[in-house]
């Protein structure tokens, strides 16, 4: 597999360097790169094996091998070998290589990596190779600014694709672990054969300065520990191509993404690049080409054709190929309304023919008959319901809300008040309550985030109670208190509204208009400034209302993450799901009006009854670090309440 066309025969040519071309290390470095990017040529043969488990399991037995050499011989007599003190003092790091090698190269990873034949020896993966080639010249000493320089120099003639690079820290330690057996080898006696001699000599020799066996070990553990220290998510973006181009999105929303969503994008390049004749750097230009010619704003994102409506049309002019999977996913999300109801209908008919099939060979009545279905049919749908909802959620991969990363502060354009809509029934009712705003506060400090209690008094038979003023006064003045202690010049982020009780005939009593949702509402009516409404009490920076672009509810007892709201504002603000709408009919084109997170229960209040210890699930997993499926919004594009 290639990014290309693959090539029907290798035309393999050895390279050597020679130190008088090069005056430092960069240099060397820089030939190097240049003389592999015009010497292979890529495969296209199917591998069906995965070497490097098999290889990773022999340089794990040696290595501990001689592991338990150096400390015999130390116990022995004294030895004075600087190797000896590295593997034994270092011997956690050797380990964590190994392990990180093992789980970062499963097999289909390395099936699906570009190949290359080296003279009569099996495929192998070019980065492999090109790790290998990077180790050898440099005695095993690697830096990032190296790395950096050789993948930009090797690029310059030949394009790596998104999962050779992110390869590319794996296989270095898979390279350096060889170099650091192979220099063990010669130190303990001990027979190992190394790959290195079967990568040199089938590339036609690496000529560099020769270091001693110590050397190289010292060199190994000290490469081993910057490769397990360093930054690959920003190495990735400062060395890939198809990240390049993707920068220059025309709306300018690409750069502003959080890492997450940028690498979705990316990885949908990838996929498309693989379903089609094309590398993945042309895939990109297209779509950024597209964005280019897009109408509105929306369409001027490259999202758009890589999550959004125009995904089929970035498909048609690629010409992709998609898998079979792929195909049945487009189709089920083309007729997801009938195929579930229809799933559901036929799952249920089966289910309910189960008891009615045996009444009628236990003899059963017409009559006995009729009454079986009428009991069988409710749960049998239950039972269907639950088991389309489980399958489905396992054909159709959880929908990750692309999202903007507000890392460095909420943009005034997006500014999101937190509200707490709630019923003041005492004081210490109201001294939670504030306590809980100023715990959001200090959880979610943001110049552009403001934070308010929408209160309403209890239900009562009179429109005021001697009570109501005391605690007016008291959530008054508890909110200027906070202003006071948090305000940062002008900008005092608490506020108070307070609803008047209204009649209500059919509850007979006053209270506050349609209760937690009629606050909403009211609310949303004084930032849009429509009319007047019932909250007769409003404390704080008023003038602030009108910048207001987004509000978070919260009920009294949530606790609102720290940073939480900054990505909450993030997602909803990306312009792929920024809510748009035709405006004669009022009917939504795309893009959401709310966002429902998923709540988790605190693990200290998890084990109060039988219920919570129920509902409140693996409190060992976060919710905000993991993708959670939900039938209707995978399936339909939509959430439910």
């Amino acid at each position: 597999m290639s990014n290309g066309n693959p090539q029907s025969s290798v035309e393999q040519k050895p390279f050597i360097l020679q130190n008088d071309k090069a005056s430092s290390a960069q240099d060397q470095v820089n030939i190097l790169a240049l003389d592999l990017a015009q010497n292979f040529k890529l495969t296209g043969n199917t591998l069906y094996r995965n070497p490097v488990r098999a290889r990773l399991k022999k340089l794990n037995d040696f290595i501990r091998k001689t592991y338990h050499y150096f400390k015999k011989v130390n116990k022995e007599q004294a030895v004075n070998s600087q190797a000896s003190e590295w593997v034994l003092d270092n011997f956690y790091v050797i380990e964590q290589a190994i392990r990180q090698v093992g789980e970062g190269m499963p097999s289909d990873y390395y099936r699906r990596l570009p190949h290359v034949a080296l003279d009569d020896h099996n495929d192998i993966a070019r980065i492999y190779v090109l790790s290998t080639a990077i180790t050898i010249t440099n005695q095993s000493s690697l830096d990032i600014d190296l790395l950096t320089n050789f993948v930009q120099t090797y690029q310059e003639a030949a394009l790596l694709n998104t999962g050779e690079i992110w390869a590319l820290p794996t296989m270095l330690r898979l390279s350096v672990l060889e170099a650091l057996a192979g220099a063990l080898a010669t130190l303990t006696q001990i027979p190992f054969p190394s790959s290195h001699t079967v990568l040199t000599n089938g590339t036609g020799g690496l000529n560099s300065p020769q270091s001693s066996d110590e050397t190289i070990v010292i060199n190994s553990i000290l490469s081993l520990r910057m490769l397990a220290t360093q930054d690959w998510k920003s190495f990735f973006e400062c060395v890939s191509l198809v990240e390049q181009i993707l920068q220059k999105d025309p709306l300018g929303m690409y750069s502003r993404m959080d890492f997450e969503t940028r690498n979705i994008y990316r990885n949908i390049v990838e996929k498309l690049a693989l379903g089609c004749e094309h590398t993945e750097d042309q895939v990109a230009a297209l779509i950024l080409a597209l964005a280019e010619e897009g109408e509105v704003s929306r369409q001027q994102h490259i999202g758009y054709y890589l999550l959004g409506a125009g995904r089929k049309i970035i498909e048609k002019r690629l010409d992709y190929r998609a898998p079979l999977v792929e195909k049945f996913r487009g189709w089920l999300y083309s007729y997801a309304t009938a195929a579930y109801l229809i799933s559901i209908s036929i799952l249920t008919l089966g289910l309910t023919l189960i008891p009615v099939i045996f009444s009628v060979f236990s003899g059963g009545s017409w009559l006995q008959i009729i009454l079986v279905i009428l009991l069988s049919f409710l749960p049998a749908s239950s039972i269907a319901v639950d088991l389309i909802n489980l399958q489905a959620v396992h054909l159709v991969p959880p929908h990750i809300f692309p999202k903007l990363s507000f890392q460095d502060g909420i943009p005034a354009e997006y500014r999101t008040m937190v509200v707490i809509p709630t019923l003041i029934k005492n004081r210490d009712d109201l001294e939670f309550l504030l306590t809980q705003l100023e715990n959001h506060y200090l959880a979610n400090p943001d110049p552009n985030l403001d934070f308010a209690l929408l209160t309403d008094f209890s239900d009562a038979p009179e429109k005021e109670l001697p009570s109501d003023n005391e605690l007016i006064f008291q959530a008054t003045e508890g909110i200027k208190e906070l202003n006071d202690r948090y305000a940062d010049n002008a900008l005092a982020p608490f506020f108070l509204f307070h609803r008047e009780r209204i009649w209500n005939p059919a509850e007979d009593c006053w209270m506050g208009w349609e209760r937690k949702r009629g606050k909403l509402v009211e609310f949303n009516f004084l930032l849009k400034e429509k009319r007047e409404t019932t909250y007769t009490i409003q404390i704080g920076n008023l003038q602030r209302l009108s910048g207001i672009r987004y509000v978070i509810t919260l009920d009294a007892d949530t606790v609102l993450p720290r940073e939480s709201a900054r990505r909450l504002v993030g997602t909803l603000a990306h312009p792929l799901n920024q809510f748009s709408y035709e405006s004669e009919t009022d009917q939504r084109i795309a893009g959401y009006t709310m966002l429902q997170p998923r709540v988790q229960v605190r693990p200290e209040i998890a084990n109060r009854s039988l219920f919570s210890r129920l509902y409140s699930g693996d409190l060992a997993l976060d919710l905000y670090t993991r993708a959670v499926s939900d039938v209707y919004q995978d399936l339909f594009g939509e959430g439910n309440y």
